[in-house]
């Protein structure tokens, strides 16, 4: 299956909202996980944090999942269902086809 780039691009001020989403945007995370579809996900920092978790959640300015789907249409889809999209923590999401050079991928 193809990889695509989920690039999320936060709200301003959007820390409260998004500690309210938290839950469900990582079990979402944790199903593509299992399902062996996640490469690597993260938040992106508006500076890199040196010192407390407060600081890194204080201070995001989106995140970025690459994962594989089936078609653009299907990374689509479940951009469309993200809980930091339909909850208001982001402003809106880039979504790329990507491809992986380096590291090299493992079969799948």
């Amino acid at each position: 299956m193809p990889l695509f780039a989920i690039i999320g691009h936060d709200v301003a001020n959007s820390h409260h909202q998004r500690q309210q989403s938290r839950p469900a945007h990582v079990a979402r995370l944790k199903q593509l996980q299992a399902e062996g579809r996640l490469v690597i996900a993260g938040p992106t920092p508006i500076e890199h944090p040196q010192d407390s978790d407060a600081a890194i959640a204080a201070a995001m300015s989106g995140s970025l999942i690459i994962a594989d789907f089936a078609s653009l249409a299907a990374a689509q889809s479940w951009v469309n269902a993200e809980p930091y999209l339909k909850d208001g923590v982001y402003s809106h999401v880039d979504l790329r086809p990507f491809v992986q050079t380096l590291p090299v991928p493992e079969p799948r």
